[in-house]
Formats: C-alpha cells, sequence, structure tokens
C-alpha cells in the first residue's frame, strides 16, 4: 500500500511540474528601476546581444 500512495503522489507531483511554465515566442519589454535610481530596459539589453537573466527575489 505504501508503494502504491508513493507512486501515486510522484506521478501526480511530475504531471504538475511539466505544467509549471510557459514558453513566450516574444519577450515583452519592460522597464526597471535599480536601487540606484538608474532605469534599466529589457530590450536595450537584447538588442546588444546580452543575455538576460531575471532573479524575483524579495526581502519580506
Amino acid at each position: 500500500m505504501k508503494k502504491l500512495l508513493l507512486m501515486l503522489f510522484l506521478s501526480c507531483f511530475t504531471s504538475t511540474m511539466l505544467f509549471a511554465q510557459i514558453t513566450l515566442d516574444e519577450a515583452v519589454d519592460f522597464t526597471v528601476k535599480d536601487i540606484d535610481g538608474n532605469s534599466h530596459h529589457l530590450f536595450e539589453y537584447l538588442d546588444a546581444g546580452n543575455y538576460v537573466l531575471i532573479d524575483f527575489w524579495a526581502t519580506w
């Protein structure tokens, strides 16, 4: 019985992970300000050929 429950849990867990993220065909431009007040535009970095890693992090 334990093996059956474990298999059921793992199958549910892995099936939900398959749909956790969606893919975008095109990046959406946005502007953010850093802690120094400087504005950064996403497309400026992408147009320059840079890779962009967006880290969503909070301090609360």
